[in-house]
């Protein structure tokens, strides 16, 4: 019940954010929400899933010293470079796991919350999307890809004021905490470009129909692709790609028509989303996920690694759905359907389904410390895994 209950509170402070005019208010209640989020991410203890192999990372990870008098013991850690002096830094003043867990919390709502507060009027809400949307997987599981998005996000401001160097050096300072932010390099040029309503249906069609008749046409390119670029990117792919768990298919299920109904919504409200300052940005963002989860199916680890990154722009799209509406009426209405869709994302969380085993129950680093009470997160990340496994095979 914890999560459910913090979804609770974020929902009301995002009705309080869509209700408030002020600006130091509203600033206030982002505060709030993103101090929940960062404590719950940055002090939870053997929760989520990747946590062991973190730990690990971290274990053998030299202090910034060493790293810098001896670089090759960087290199004998396959993990992006950035990440590890991340890492080394937190090591060299004698900061635990736990202060590494915290300080990338801390660093990622901090870069989303800013970034929400000057994209949408209604961030508050923005950062309940984010709980629901993307937290779980990103703030719980993919910490590196989790530091990459967040520098993503941020950097799409420079996209509008037209500074292509800063917007390259936060890209590639993004893909120094995980190689797949570079994909977002050429999209500088198409981000902020008008695209017809016509356009991205003709598109979006072609891609239900690829995915609905299990069209086969991804993994030869996507294996020819990554031998050119490397023994490293290919050994990687052939993983994702002939590995028994990650080599399979996204089925239909009721995300595929999820994904149809916000489209739809989106396309309606298309000119004046596009008219708000970043609205073309977020919206475009979006609709290169929607095509990856179509037109990618047959490699479901990839594509959802590679739509993380574009994934992040309907927590800005959904409140500015809400920010074009006219009268408070309309918004409070059309702010049910947004809470539920967002609820969808994580509801066998938040319910406690056995599938979420991983996360529940939530285990605090300062309760744990006062109540000395034993961490059950290795029976519960095996079980989770044995979940994840089974799931694939079907």
């Amino acid at each position: 019940m914890f999560y459910l209950i913090v979804f609770i509170i974020l929902v009301f402070l995002s009705v309080l954010d869509v209700e408030i005019k002020a600006k130091n208010s509203k600033q206030f209640l982002l505060i709030i929400a993103a101090t929940i989020l960062i404590l719950i991410a940055g002090l939870r203890v053997e929760t989520g899933g990747d946590w062991n192999n973190y730990a690990s990372i971290y274990k053998n990870c030299p202090t910034f010293i060493n790293a810098i008098s001896t670089p090759q013991l960087l290199a004998q850690i396959p993990i992006e470079n950035g990440f590890l002096i991340f890492c080394s830094l937190i090591k060299q003043i004698g900061g635990s796991m736990q202060l590494l867990l915290f300080s990338i919390s801390l660093l990622n709502i901090t870069l989303i919350a800013k970034s929400l507060s000057d994209y949408t009027k209604f961030p508050v809400l923005g950062l309940l999307c984010y709980y629901c949307i993307l937290y779980f997987s990103l703030e719980m599981i993919y910490l590196r890809q989790a530091m990459a998005v967040a520098i993503c996000f941020f950097s799409l401001r420079y996209i509008k004021q037209k500074n292509v160097w800063l917007y390259v050096l936060l890209i590639l300072l993004a893909t120094s905490m995980h190689r797949i932010a570079i994909v977002l390099l050429p999209f500088y040029w198409l981000l902020d470009k008008n695209i017809s309503a016509k356009t991205y249906i003709i598109i979006m069609t072609i891609g239900m129909f690829i995915m609905l008749v299990g069209v086969l046409w991804l993994k030869p390119i996507f294996l020819h692709v990554s031998f050119w670029l490397g023994e490293n990117f290919y050994n990687k792919a052939l993983l994702y790609a002939t590995e028994e768990r990650f080599a399979v298919h996204r089925v239909v299920t009721i995300g595929y028509f999820l994904n149809i109904l916000i489209f739809a919504a989106f396309m309606c409200f298309k000119k004046e989303i596009e008219n708000l300052q970043y609205g073309k940005i977020c919206l475009n963002m979006f609709c290169v996920s929607l095509i990856m989860y179509y037109y990618c199916y047959e490699l479901i680890e990839v594509s959802n690694r590679v739509r993380l990154v574009f994934l992040i722009g309907i927590i800005a799209l959904l409140p500015m759905l809400i920010e074009v509406l006219q009268g408070n009426m309309s918004k409070y209405i059309a702010l049910i359907p947004v809470v539920l869709y967002c609820f969808s994302f994580s509801m066998h969380i938040f319910l406690e389904h056995p599938r979420a085993v991983a996360y529940n129950p939530y285990q605090n680093y300062v309760v744990m410390q006062l109540t000395n009470k034993k961490s059950t997160g290795p029976e519960r990340l095996k079980k989770s895994k044995q979940f994840f496994d089974n799931e694939r095979k079907r």
